[in-house]
């Protein structure tokens, strides 16, 4: 019933390089994706996402609410810090909704249809960087969970992007989730680095244990890397049903004619209370 729900919709990134094993996609100040048509057939309601800048490591989960009389977004960063947003919104009669998210911090667009499907956000800049926000709609049926963390090699070697001390410190991995983890389901992970970025789908299986109210789930995908390489991750959740914590901790493996890599996933929450 899930799966018939939602619509994953994957775009092709594209990049001019030099570098044999430089990653596709296209110029991030012109991102735009939709990841997931999860509606309940109104554009009011809120939506869940993740943010990544382009050049740091600066991450963060996202929350809009629309309502009849308002726009608001907030971005939680991985260092404990909160951006408020104010929305005002451009349409009239129209069945695509468009709104601008303003503070002094920083500012994006969000565009929706009027039933809640297609939730867009482009034009990200936050604190004078470019972006991007991967985002859903969040619904009783099948609400949206997210994860911001980060990933490296256990080494790295002379691979041109992932040796480079410059593009290490910008790898961001965040992860949004559709359901609330006690049944199988879909991921979407945000990978970026430097300017480059990769959106892809997993699969969540389903639990294999659950103790109180913690529950306990294997995950994984792949995703296309570089000149005929492949990236496939697998990782563990851990996540509270309470909605209090979703730890995350993976590993995964690059392979190319050139490279045959391993690294870690590492997410920013911790369920432990120690």
């Amino acid at each position: 019933m899930m799966k018939k729900l939602l619509t994953v919709v994957l775009m092709g990134l594209i990049l001019t390089s030099c570098s044999k094993e430089d990653v596709n996609q296209e110029n991030p100040a012109d991102f735009k994706l939709t990841i997931i048509n999860n509606t309940d057939f109104s554009s009011q309601g809120t939506y869940k996402g993740v943010f990544a800048a382009f050049g740091s490591a600066k991450r963060g989960n996202v929350e809009i609410t629309i309502t009849d009389s308002a726009a608001n977004a907030s971005i939680q960063f991985e260092d404990g810090s909160e951006l408020r947003l104010e929305g005002t919104s451009s349409f009239a009669a129209s069945s695509v909704q468009s709104f601008r998210f303003v503070s002094e911090l920083g500012s994006f667009d969000f565009t929706v249809n009027a039933d809640g499907s297609n939730p867009e956000v482009s034009a990200v800049n936050i604190a004078d960087a470019a972006g991007s926000i991967i985002i859903a709609k969040d619904i009783e049926a099948t609400p949206i969970r997210t994860s911001t963390g980060t990933f490296g090699c256990d080494e790295c070697g002379d691979h041109p992007i992932l040796s480079d001390p410059n593009m290490q410190a910008t790898f961001v991995w965040n992860i949004v989730f559709v359901g609330e983890g006690v049944e199988a389901s879909t991921v979407l992970t945000q990978v970026t680095f430097g300017d480059r970025l990769i959106v892809s789908s997993g699969d969540l299986e389903n639990p294999y244990n659950k103790v109180g109210s913690f529950v306990y789930n294997d995950m994984l995908g792949g995703f296309p890397f570089g000149e005929a390489g492949t990236l496939e991750w697998e990782a563990t959740q851990m996540y509270n049903m309470e909605g209090t914590c979703v730890e995350i901790t993976g590993t995964w493996n690059l392979s190319s004619p050139a490279y045959e890599i391993s690294g870690w996933v590492d997410g920013d929450d911790s369920c432990n209370p120690l």
